[in-house]
């Protein structure tokens, strides 16, 4: 048998666009922020997820998603204090 592709046990990550501006943010499960993007109207939904490198929704539980605080809190998935 040949070598397999890699594997589904392998986490991909993306990120928001902020993350390189030395931003404060934390990881998100890929597929708890598909479902945040589908609450949200279709058009703030477009305008996030063209903020997050792009991935195949159905790929979602094997990514993980770093999102910064203003992006975590436009999708709803900020850590309530």
């Amino acid at each position: 048998m040949g070598q397999q592709a890699a594997s589904k046990d392998t986490m991909s990550e993306r990120e928001c666009i902020h993350r390189r501006q030395d931003t404060e943010g934390e990881f998100y499960r890929g597929d708890s922020y598909v479902a945040a993007l589908q609450r949200l109207r279709s058009d703030a939904a477009m305008k996030m997820a063209s903020k997050v490198g792009a991935f195949f929704w159905s790929d979602a539980p094997h990514v993980r998603v770093w999102l910064c605080g203003d992006c975590a809190r436009e999708v709803k998935l900020h850590k309530q204090t």
